[in-house]
């Protein structure tokens, strides 16, 4: 993946977009990785992805729900476990 300084990122912002139209670009800020940018249709299908694997999980939590599987843990516990998974690349 291509690399740029934020500062270099400002400067050469076109490149920047050149680049990005054929691959992720990061940006780094303070030597440390802060933003990607990427190409319009590369984004619709991180989105989408996204999208249709929070659907699927809905969908799996109201069937446990309608089986009676109810879960005692608090919405903070919840939220603690979706971060977790998802910075494990589980979600």
């Amino acid at each position: 993946m291509l690399t740029f300084t934020a500062n270099d990122a400002k400067n050469k912002f076109g490149e920047v977009i050149d680049a990005a139209l054929q691959s992720p670009v990061s940006i780094t800020k303070h030597n440390r990785r802060s933003v990607v940018v990427l190409s319009d249709a590369e984004y619709r299908i991180l989105a989408r992805i996204g999208h249709d694997r929070l659907k699927a999980e809905v969908k799996a939590g109201f069937n446990q729900l309608d089986r009676g599987e109810v879960a005692s843990r608090t919405t903070r516990q919840i939220a603690d476990d979706v971060r977790r998974q998802f910075l494990d690349g589980k979600l």
